[in-house]
This record gives C-alpha cells, structure tokens and sequence, in this order.
C-alpha cells in the first residue's frame, strides 16, 4: 500500500511539473497539487517507511541483547551451584587427605629429616618424595584446609610462631626440636561418612572409624568425629584437622 502511495505521489509531482494538476479528496473537494504539496507527501511517506524500518530492527536487538544478559546470568548462576555443590565423595576426598597429614605430617609422626643441618644445629632439608620443595608443600596444605588452618599449621603449629616445617632458601625444612611421633591407635582404613547438614558454603559432618588401643584385652571400639568442609576460593576445604 505504501509503496503504491509512494508511486502515486511521484507521478503526481511529474504532472505537475508538466503541465500543473489537481486532485479531489475524500470529501469530494478539489485540492490543487503543487510541487511542493507533492514534496511534503513525499517526505512524509519516507519518514513512515523509516519508522516502520528502524522500530523493528531495533525491538529486536533490544530483545536479542536481553535474552543474552539472562542466559548469560542463568549459565554463571548454575556454574557457580555446581561447583558449590557437595557430596560424600567430595568430603572422603578430603578426609583422605586429612589422614594422610595425621601420619606423615602433623599426628603419629612427622617428616624425617636427611643430611647434614642446614640452620644451626636443629634444622634440616624434609626427606619426602611428595614434595619438591616449600612452595608445593604450602601449596598442598592450602588445598586440603581453610586459610585460617593453613595459616595455623604452616606458621604456629605445634606452637605459635614456632612452625615444625620451615622455607630455608625454598628447600622444605624441618625443626626436629619440634618434630617427633606419638601413639595414634586409630584405623581410618575402612571409615563411614555421615553428612549432617549442608548449605552453599558449609557442610558439617561426621567420620567413623575405629580405635583400639593398647590393653590386656585390646577392644574395637567406634570413633566418631565431627567434621566441617567450608566453601571459599572457588574450592571446598577442612576447617580444621580432624584427629
């Protein structure tokens, strides 16, 4: 319809410039066609055509750029969920990582120390093949707890300000005025998880394993404890080692 207007008026304009024209209306006047009644039609039909063009073309991508800010909020809202979430799987993944500290690092016993002193008469370069060096210890450490723990067992443990492993020179080094092992008489080989309660960043829960210690009659009994995994750095971690 438009584009026939459009047609009418230019041969309107071209009868005009011709030989002069008029037109009746609707109310069965007559309206006498100048070029420049011709030109205002003109400009009028183009600025309609405009509107109709622009209106839809920018609905659209107000609509398309909307759509994307809410897909793209609901991808990172579920991304972030996801990777929140916890399971029984990800506390043994933990807790397996726990025990390993209890024997090897902080419980039963400590790294042994190998060669020659490397500070005074008590410091010595860590015999393990775990860790190349401090900066993979601390990193480990930091993986398994919460920065506050990690903090407390890299720098005050077992005292404060008195840390059993040192960075001497970045070799992983061990005080062996500190160092030591004590009896631990509990089996972890064969431990149940219970989670309690669990929400975005924290979930307590319970480990059951079994002690026996020493005795005329040695006797198996349960040892439970209480745990909590915290969620913080993107990762979840232990609150506190759990003896």
């Amino acid at each position: 319809m438009k584009e026939f207007k459009r047609i009418g008026a230019i041969a309107a304009i071209a009868a005009v410039l011709i030989c002069g024209c008029s037109a009746t209306g609707d109310d069965g006047g007559v309206t006498v066609l100048t070029p420049e009644t011709l030109a205002s039609q003109l400009t009028e039909i183009a600025h309609e055509e405009q509107t109709t063009t622009e209106a839809p073309s920018e609905t659209a991508a107000e609509t398309t750029t909307e759509a994307a800010v809410e897909t793209t909020e609901e991808t990172t809202t579920e991304t972030e969920a996801q990777a929140a979430s916890i399971d029984e799987a990800v506390i043994r993944s933990l807790f397996d990582e726990n025990i390993y500290c209890l024997r090897n690092l902080y419980g039963a016993t400590s790294l042994y120390p190998e060669g020659d002193p490397v500070q005074d008469d008590h410091i010595y370069k860590a015999a393990t093949d775990r860790f190349a060096d401090y900066a993979e210890f601390e990193s480990y450490i930091r993986s398994v707890f919460c920065t506050e723990e990690a903090e407390r067992l890299l720098f005050n443990s077992p005292y404060e300000g008195q840390p059993m492993y040192l960075n001497i020179d970045g070799m992983l080094c061990v005080d062996t005025y500190l160092a030591g092992a004590k009896g631990y008489y509990v089996d972890w080989s064969d431990y149940k998880v219970e989670i309690v309660s669990v929400d975005d960043s924290r979930c307590e829960f319970i480990v059951t394993g079994q002690i026996e210690e020493p005795a005329e009659v040695p006797v198996k009994e349960d040892y439970p404890r209480n745990g909590v995994a915290v969620y913080e750095n993107g990762g979840w971690h232990l609150e506190k080692l759990i003896f």
